[in-house]
């Protein structure tokens, strides 16, 4: 086989990366330049931190992935999607090829000593204003994406968004955020959960998995975060195309794929989305566990587990902590898998044999058979 280096493709002098031993460089140059993809795949003497995600994000110019780093670095407070793209060019001009160029390793220190937002605009301010770019004005301005001590008001930015929302479904414009929010609270709970869709959609947001609306609108189903964004553009057309009360009987009626398809809305290639909206009062407990799987251990500080997941998918067997996660694990890397089909998992839990449908997909530890083990198939009743 004929070696390349991993970074420029060229042959001459090879030297084997050290850390995994799998992959080949011509120069030290070469090498660092590949490291922000290649710390995924090597074994780094020190762990991988959400900087390290973000600057891959920088590299490929894309929105993280990873949630624990949309929540480290401010984008999960970004509440439109406007604010998310100069979030972003704030940290590629940090981060990228340019003048600045500060590594994850810095950047990593900086938020753990809680100095990030300071040290981002004392890097800044080394560079001529003329060459600092539009993201930076942009950020001195919206500075509590990072530091909410800043004092930008948070509690009068959630107001404008219920408001916003508020009278976009009808809402007077006279009531006050006070009595619209007590207002919304008096509704059914599907109505409320339709209204704070609404709020979300105005603001160019979709739900995240650790949302309540998670499940219920079908974001569950995507196969990956470009999908979600997709069903969240979706579901922002279709918001202007019918009232409120009409996308209000459809997701009590489980009508909104006809919704959907009645205004002219493709939504037919996103993941399983039939399956969870045909009853979203009794989603199949695969959509739960999913949504267990992917959260963080900071996003689900409690470890609470629903139990309809406890009993199907073999928590209620782990007699420790480190058990529960181990398992948490496999399950999250099934769900990671771009072949991961939810509904047969689902189906391999109701026929008692989880073990054996993800033992065929990946490599499992004999251990694992009892910790999956559930009480089905039930016995037939005569």
């Amino acid at each position: 086989m004929v070696r390349e280096c991993n970074a420029c493709g060229e042959s001459p002098n090879l030297k084997r990366c050290s850390g995994c031993r799998k992959v080949w460089y011509c120069s030290v140059s070469c090498q660092r330049s590949d490291w922000v993809p290649h710390i995924f795949a090597c074994k780094p003497r020190r762990p991988i931190t959400t900087a390290d995600h973000l600057a891959l994000a920088v590299r490929n110019n894309l929105f993280p992935q990873d949630l624990q780093t949309c929540q480290d670095y401010g984008f999960e407070r970004a509440f439109t999607m406007e604010n998310r793209s100069k979030l972003l060019g704030l940290y590629i001009g940090l981060m990228g090829s340019g003048r600045i160029g500060i590594p994850s390793k810095t950047i990593n220190d900086w938020r753990i000593r809680g100095v990030l937002a300071e040290e981002i605009k004392a890097a800044y301010h080394t560079i001529p204003a003329e060459f600092r770019g539009g993201y930076f004005p942009w950020f001195l301005q919206n500075q509590h994406i990072l530091d909410p001590s800043t004092g930008d008001n948070q509690t009068d930015k959630g107001d404008a968004m219920v408001l916003h929302a508020w009278r976009f479904t009808g809402g007077a414009e006279t009531d006050s955020p006070a009595d619209i929010r007590a207002r919304i609270n008096s509704m059914p709970d599907d109505k409320q959960l339709c209204h704070l869709l609404y709020t979300i959609l105005l603001s160019k947001w979709h739900p995240a998995p650790f949302d309540d609306l998670w499940i219920p609108f079908g974001f569950c189903s995507c196969t990956c975060e470009e999908e979600e964004m997709y069903l969240g553009g979706c579901y922002q057309v279709l918001i202007t195309k019918c009232t409120f009360n009409e996308f209000y009987d459809a997701f009590c009626s489980a009508r909104i794929l006809d919704l959907f398809r009645k205004n002219g809305i493709d939504v037919n290639d996103v993941g399983y989305l039939a399956d969870v909206l045909q009853n979203h009062c009794m989603n199949k407990s695969v959509w739960d566990l999913k949504q267990f799987a992917i959260m963080t251990d900071e996003q689900n500080p409690e470890g609470i587990i629903v139990n309809s997941v406890a009993c199907d998918y073999g928590f209620m067997n782990c007699r420790k902590n480190a058990e529960t996660q181990a398992l948490k694990k496999v399950y999250r890397t099934f769900f990671e898998r771009p072949d991961a089909d939810p509904l047969a998992l689902h189906d391999a839990a109701l026929r008692g044999n989880i073990f054996g449908y993800l033992g065929s997909l990946m490599k499992l530890n004999a251990k694992y058979e009892r910790l999956m083990k559930n009480p089905y198939p039930l016995p037939v009743l005569e």
